[in-house]
């Protein structure tokens, strides 16, 4: 049995959002990118505190979203700081996934600032309208934001809409863009996976190996380098990466289906068909059904057991 089916429960999370403190107190900003990593910070991951006596400030830093959005919209029905409650509601309803009402209040921004509307605001929307899969609509508030401020999170998220519309060569280039002006441990990461994507694999590996070295404790790397490792064709390398990105994570689907396609080449059924069903119980776990069909597919394909 192979260690990939005893790995140890040492756990590492990461979340979707970077927090942002550019136009106001909050910001809000996610990127993610196909085979695997997300990354951030968000409000506290700890349990909300319940002092009334906390600005909506700290009230958002401690989770306690509703609380915020009470005292924000206290603000703006008051006419106090009424721009800045409006752009800090937009995050909280944006963590709390109400993408509408988000986009409601970036909208009165823009009416209320005109020709003044700093690039953040329509950053975000862009983002809000991301995830209602509003994807030409989302670019074009990327689009204003770059004629307002060329910046690598304007770069990093109209990528992924660009990832996401089939638009790989442009999702290359503002990947790219944003490593060269961001070389951040996720930019650096989507990049090579996009590359995967393309069937850059050499590419990907080579900075994967740039990335690994100076940053070893950087897990999702590990996978994006094993399925490089993969697909070019080096499988027992590519179990080593899956192996140790398993060990600091170890409830990663992606991770047991590349490693059970990596023995399955090497001809060892068994462990194959364990790895690759505890990629399949995984991904039932997080209701992919159509991912979950996929492995299965695969192993029927393959005629393991």
């Amino acid at each position: 049995m192979s260690c990939l089916s005893r790995c140890t429960t040492a756990r590492y999370s990461i979340n979707r959002l970077y927090l942002l403190k550019l136009l106001l107190p909050i910001g809000v900003l996610w990127i993610t990118f196909s085979t695997s990593v997300q990354a951030q910070v968000s409000p506290s991951n700890q349990q909300p505190a319940t002092n009334s006596s906390l600005s909506a400030e700290q009230n958002f830093q401690n989770g306690n979203l509703t609380r915020a959005i009470q005292q924000w919209n206290r603000n703006i029905k008051n006419g106090t700081n009424v721009v800045e409650a409006l752009f800090n509601r937009s995050q909280a309803y944006i963590l709390l996934k109400q993408y509408d009402f988000a986009i409601q209040d970036l909208n009165k921004l823009i009416q209320i600032q005109g020709q003044k509307t700093p690039f953040q605001v329509f950053l975000v929307k862009g983002i809000a309208l991301s995830e209602l899969n509003q994807l030409p609509e989302a670019i074009q508030s990327f689009n204003q934001a770059e004629k307002l401020q060329p910046s690598p999170l304007v770069y990093s998220n109209r990528a992924l809409a660009y990832q996401r519309t089939g638009q790989l060569p442009k999702a290359l280039e503002d990947l790219s863009l944003a490593v060269q002006l961001a070389p951040t441990m996720v930019n650096r990461l989507n990049l090579a996976n996009l590359r995967i994507q393309l069937g850059q694999f050499k590419q990907a590996l080579l900075e994967m190996n740039q990335l690994i070295a100076t940053e070893k404790s950087f897990f999702p790397s590990y996978l994006t380098r094993g399925i490089a490792y993969y697909n070019l064709g080096q499988y027992e390398t590519a179990i080593r990466d899956f192996i140790f990105s398993l060990k600091i994570f170890p409830d990663q689907p992606e991770a047991y289906y590349y490693a059970g396609l990596s023995f399955a080449q090497l001809n060892r059924k068994e462990d194959a068909a364990q790895n690759l069903v505890r990629s399949a119980d995984l991904y039932l776990q997080r209701n992919q059904s159509s991912n979950y069909r996929q492995v299965i597919e695969k192993m029927n394909e393959l005629n393991l057991q």
